[in-house]
């Protein structure tokens, strides 16, 4: 056998194999397809697989075990496993709670405050006394001082009966009675006056945590007996110290007892908040117990009592039956889900996509919602982990790290995929969904993020037409900032108290990192689901449109005249379009494709034949019908070898529609033999079918106005404009576009667009000076297979 023999099998073997392989996988395409099309399928999946996100372990029911049963049979450890003791764990917390000391706070402000109000009282006092020398003004100074007037006093005045102040004036407000109250108020004030002495002597033998409120600093106090209780304790200390004063009578030490116990307010207080921070931070450094469990370890033999232990240990190991507990919870969240269905069935009702029904669309949708669901499950798992493993500020709250969670990809997903109208419509089911997983129980914030997010992405995609690499990340900026003013207003609207500057910046770092993410998951996503739904984008059409591809460079170097004409003819169709709001993106992409079976025979094409070498003067009419016909059937062949999507087959297919080959009928009628019979006008029109939406329609005019304005010798505006009415007219009349949606508003302004274009090709030069371009006659008229030009 020869080396040449031994290649050709080869090359046979390999192409059967492939072949075979290529007919495997139809079986399974066909069935993911019709699986798409099967709505109640995707609904079950919705049911099942958010409940699953939704609802932790809902289909887990695994027997009950309790304390006190008899176990039934051996219950053996089947692997190595690390239980977490609840009961040891819950202990070891609360022992860690237990070692903090209360705090009390001292507030030495308030001595200073006292000796400013007595030192104002008393100078008030001394330069008013002197002026009142009768009993009417004496009486009135009276009434002033006591009164708290901030004429006679400060802002903080001290509460004066008029015996009281009576005592002051008959003393002269003397600066030593001064010193001597300011004296007693501050050995007080210094010693600490608790308002509940009771409750501080519950900590006589562990002591508490002293923190001074002017300095910062903390001392462990254990002596709290030193401390006088408000008012009895704080009333005899007072008593005692007065007593030794000499010169006041009983009555006058009473009264001066009552003005600076009146004035006299505790400043050691009980902060039950920072303590009841400091034992939940003990708590959460306390850690976990742990159960060591090895694998053949026995945990119960039967017929033995299931004591606490072990029947933590079996619950843990093979979960509890809860029924009972989980069955409402579980029934509302499917009734949820089973309304969100409903919803997209009837808001996704309008919506369009190529060769997609509306069964497709519904099956798409909720598969889309459900990944959605599952991810931001797994997003809240990690970020629930995250929190868990930090202490510290700002980095131990899970809601931080929730903010970065991309709620926004479903948008872009869905906005690129099956447009705006289906976006925004599972934007709003996919927000209230995700508000269930809400950790802290504050739902709320997760809908209005989430939205605010996700309605960002679609007035972005609107905007920025995700087309290129880049618009991915001003895309991902613009929800990212939205993602920041969220955080803002929701901490906002929480209130100052719940203000700190480290926690903010941080959340406003992952809020932006949120943005950023959910455009990466998109671009990652989009090529995997354009290729199990079978949809194409924008980006994809942008990424075909490249004419380095090797299907188009074949086109190029094989058929040049036919490369340039498609060129032309997107050109025309994207002008069009972009004119009556069509797809400019799909006519580019589907003009550049849609002669590619040109490339087989390219020398039968007037645009790639020499001057006086046209093929087909040799040939009947029909075998040249027959060629040019190939030539679709051979554009979807290599279509389909190369993977192009549906609506790039569509434009292969549709750009002739059914048109009559005018120019080979006429020719066959003119060379039919009268006894042969009548020459029939189907066997010399394109199979079609004809046009099916406004680009298709559009692509058959671009495509017959480009080929025919070549045959224009001097292309005025006007013979320009005479012409695309000439061959828009047969397309009306034949029926070409029936089926696309084409108004006569529309095609009046496909005319324009046309005209535009092909007035700034067919432009006049004036003559260079030296040269005569024009000395050689034009011909007259050129041959009549030009026409062929049409097709």
């Amino acid at each position: 056998m020869s080396a040449k023999e031994t290649t050709a099998r080869i090359h046979l073997l390999h192409h059967k194999r492939r072949r075979s392989f290529r007919r495997w996988l139809r079986g399974p395409r066909a069935l993911w397809r019709r699986a798409l099309e099967t709505p109640w399928i995707w609904v079950v999946l919705l049911l099942v697989g958010g409940s699953v996100a939704l609802e932790t372990g809902a289909f887990i029911f695994a027997p009950r075990l309790l304390a006190g049963a008899v176990a039934d049979r051996d219950y053996v450890a089947s692997r190595d496993l690390l239980l977490l003791d609840d009961a040891a764990t819950l202990a070891k917390q609360n022992q860690a709670r237990d070692k903090v000391l209360p705090v009390y706070d001292l507030d030495p402000g308030a001595i200073a405050q006292r000796d400013a109000a007595l030192e104002q009282l008393f100078a008030d006092g001394r330069q008013r006394a002197p002026a009142a020398r009768d009993e009417a003004a004496r009486a009135a100074l009276n009434k002033e001082l006591a009164a708290g007037n901030p004429a006679a006093a400060t802002a903080d005045a001290l509460k004066l009966g008029q015996a009281q102040v009576a005592l002051l004036a008959k003393k002269g407000f003397s600066a030593e009675l001064e010193d001597r109250l300011r004296g007693v108020l501050g050995q007080a004030l210094r010693r600490g006056v608790v308002a509940n002495k009771v409750l501080l002597l519950d900590n006589r033998l562990t002591g508490i945590t002293l923190r001074n409120l002017s300095t910062g600093a903390e001392v462990v106090r254990v002596n709290l007996f030193e401390h006088l209780g408000y008012p009895e304790e704080t009333r005899d200390f007072l008593e005692a110290e007065l007593r030794a004063w000499s010169g006041y009578s009983a009555a006058e030490r009473r009264q001066l007892v009552e003005l600076l116990l009146d004035n006299l307010t505790p400043n050691l207080h009980f902060n039950r908040s920072e303590t009841l921070a400091r034992q939940n931070l003990a708590a959460a450094s306390a850690g976990q117990v742990f159960v060591s469990i090895r694998k053949g370890q026995m945990i119960a033999r039967k017929g033995d009592v299931i004591d606490e232990t072990k029947a933590r240990v079996l619950a843990q190991t093979r979960g509890q039956r809860q029924l009972r507990s989980r069955v409402p919870v579980l029934a509302g969240t499917l009734v949820l889900l089973a309304l969100a269905a409903l919803v997209a069935w009837l808001g996704l009702e309008s919506e369009r996509v190529a060769d997609h029904s509306r069964r497709r669309i519904f099956g798409e949708s909720l598969l889309l919602l459900l990944l959605s669901l599952l991810g931001a499950k797994l997003c809240f798992v990690v970020a629930g982990s995250l929190s868990a493993s930090f202490q510290v500020v700002p980095l131990n709250a899970w809601r931080n790290y929730a903010y970065a969670i991309p709620f926004a990809a479903l948008a872009l997903l869905a906005g690129l995929l099956l447009g705006r109208h289906a976006a925004l419509v599972l934007s709003i089911l996919f927000s209230i969904l995700c508000s269930r997983l809400a950790i802290d129980g504050e739902p709320l914030w997760v809908v209005v993020y989430s939205l605010a997010g996700s309605l960002a992405a679609i007035y972005s995609l609107d905007r920025f037409q995700f087309r290129q690499r880049l618009v991915a990340a001003r895309v991902g900026v613009m929800v990212g900032a939205v993602n920041v003013l969220m955080v803002l207003l929701l901490t906002a609207l929480a209130g100052p108290a719940d203000w700190n500057a480290e926690e903010l910046l941080f959340e406003l770092v992952c809020a932006l990192a949120g943005g950023l993410l959910a455009a990466a998951v998109a671009g990652f996503a989009v090529p995997i689901l354009e290729s199990m739904l079978a949809i194409t984008t924008d980006i994809k059409l942008v990424e075909l449109s490249n004419t380095n591809l090797p299907l188009l460079r074949r086109l190029a170097f094989e058929a040049p005249g036919t490369f340039q004409h498609s060129l032309m003819v997107a050109n025309l169709a994207k002008e069009a379009c972009e004119a009556i709001g069509a797809d400019p993106v799909l006519a580019y992409a589907g003009s550049l494709y849609h002669d590619v079976g040109k490339v087989f025979r390219s020398e039968y094409f007037i645009e790639n034949q020499r001057p006086g070498q046209n093929r087909h003067d040799k040939l009947l009419p029909s075998m040249s019908v027959l060629i040019l016909i190939n030539h679709v059937k051979e554009g979807l062949e290599l279509a389909r070898q190369h993977h192009l999507p549906a609506v790039i087959r569509d434009a292969i297919e549709q750009h002739h529609g059914t048109r009559l080959i005018r120019y080979f009928y006429n020719r066959a009628q003119e060379l039919a033999d009268p006894e042969a019979g009548e020459v029939r006008e189907a066997d010399y029109r394109y199979p079609g079918p004809k046009p099916q939406n406004r680009v298709m329609g559009v692509l058959m005019l671009a495509d017959g106005v480009e080929a025919a304005s070549r045959t224009l010798i001097d292309a005025t505006p006007a013979k320009i404009r005479a012409l695309i009415n000439t061959l828009v007219g047969d397309c009306v009349d034949d029926g070409q576009l029936d089926h696309t949606d084409l108004t006569l508003s529309d095609l009046k302004t496909v005319g324009d667009a046309f005209v535009r274009v092909l007035s700034t090709i067919f432009h006049q030069r004036v003559d260079y000076p030296g040269f005569d371009f024009n000395a050689v006659q034009r011909r007259e008229k050129r041959p009549a297979s030009g026409a062929l030009r049409i097709s």
